[in-house]
């Protein structure tokens, strides 16, 4: 019987099957009916969705963005023609909205699919709900945390449940962190221990309704049907750099994840505002819509950010290979050094709105921008650079210095109906 359930989970939580067709194969084994699951078709959706791949970047026309990777120390491509009508101009915007228009729904339908929980406890579960009144934050400078003693579980005002969760983190070469929130607030900060404590705060629509943070191997995951939830937040701290995978997920939250490292990060958001800040990954991607993104301090090899109808404020942003989209609203960056890479390649564009980079002027910094303003107004105030194309709405220009500089910065940037300010 254990050795049937134990094949259904792993099945379960490689994607196999569907979490439905994991509870009626449960069922069956309790009564001692199970037969060996067969795999079902390929439109079961798995438990935790894979990141998807970072994009490797796309030619957009009009000169405005570069191929090929980062490290290419050749002569970048030559630049092609300005536009030659407004209608050209029209249709591209037109179809940078049709791309960009999709991707909320598909935030919600990852941040969906990553709550998706099994039926069955899978695992040990955390130690018994602890107190209320408050976080149980590790102390920092070195030491790890030692938490109260857990108590009771509280229920709050308005019928929020709220409850104090701890689990160790066992040392793995591949552990995975799969977060998910709906309708609150997920913060998640690393810290230097090695056990993730957490407040879990919750309004469930009926009695009995099941949450708990799961181990299942290497993968530690709040595991909750949503449809059994009004609201689901959790703030956790978890050992820093403990994890090859960090996923976090949320419908109408507040994200807020900081200090943290990983080879693959996954940070999706829907309908309310996130702050990313201190985080360090091979490959990072980030995506938000319907509220304001601040993302600051990151360091990557590759990175994808991505936000729909908020403010995109950046940083310090040490990204080798960088895709930097934004629509309907502006896009500020600021930087003071490039110091992790030799060779950076860059795509920032947004419509509909400003975008503005503060860039710094260093005597190892080459700089090959390629800037294209579609009925806006280019404004390059960056020293020691030779124009190649210098229109109001397109430029390209390139530092004097830039074959010979030990650091190289290629950057395509692009926004409509507005100005492009790189300073």
């Amino acid at each position: 019987m254990q050795n049937e359930k134990l094949m259904i989970l792993k099945m379960l939580e490689s994607g196999q099957i569907s979490a439905d067709e994991a509870s009626r194969l449960l069922q069956a084994a309790d009564s001692g009916r199970a037969t060996p699951p067969t795999p079902p078709s390929s439109q079961s959706a798995p438990l935790i969705p894979p990141p998807p791949p970072s994009p490797a970047p796309t030619g957009a026309g009009h000169g405005a963005r570069y191929d090929g990777p980062a490290s290419n120390n050749g002569r970048p491509p030559a630049s092609g023609a300005a536009p030659s009508t407004m209608e050209d101009l029209g249709r591209k915007f037109e179809s940078f909205a049709r791309d960009m228009a999709p991707k909320v729904q598909k935030f919600a339908e990852s941040a969906v699919g990553a709550i998706v929980g099994v039926t069955d406890k899978v695992s040990d579960a955390f130690s018994s709900p602890g107190s209320g009144s408050g976080h149980p934050a590790p102390t920092h400078g070195g030491q790890t945390h030692r938490p109260e003693p857990p108590r009771p579980a509280a229920t709050a005002a308005g019928g929020v449940t709220v409850v104090n969760i701890e689990k160790l983190v066992e040392a793995g070469t591949h552990n995975e962190l799969s977060i998910s929130g709906l309708s609150g607030e997920v913060r998640i900060k690393g810290y230097n221990g090695d056990k993730i404590t957490a407040r879990l705060s919750y309004r469930a629509k009926r009695a009995g309704a099941h949450i708990e943070l799961v181990k299942l191997g290497g993968k530690y995951f709040l595991n909750y049907e949503s449809d059994e939830f009004s609201q689901v937040s959790i703030d956790a701290y978890v050992p820093e750099r403990a994890f090859s995978v960090i996923k976090v997920d949320g419908i109408n939250c507040v994200v807020d994840c900081s200090s943290l490292a990983a080879n693959d990060m996954r940070i999706v958001n829907a309908n309310g505002n996130v702050n990313l800040s201190g985080l360090s990954a091979t490959t990072l991607t980030a995506e938000n819509g319907n509220g304001r993104f601040s993302v600051s301090n990151i360091a990557a090899d590759t990175a994808t950010i991505e936000n729909i109808n908020g403010q995109l404020e950046c940083t310090e942003l040490d990204i080798a290979n960088l895709k930097l989209t934004n629509y309907n609203s502006p896009i500020s960056i600021i930087m003071s050094g490039f110091n992790r890479h030799t060779d950076y390649l860059w795509n920032v564009e947004t419509g509909n709105a400003k975008l503005s980079m503060n860039m710094p002027t260093m005597p190892n910094l080459g700089y090959h921008i390629k800037a294209h303003a579609a009925m806006g107004e280019i404004r390059l105030g960056l020293t020691g650079l030779q124009f190649l194309i210098n229109e109001p709405s397109l430029v390209e220009a390139r530092s004097v210095s830039f074959d010979h500089a030990s650091k190289k910065l290629k950057l395509a940037a692009e926004t409509s109906n507005a100005p492009l300010t790189i300073s």
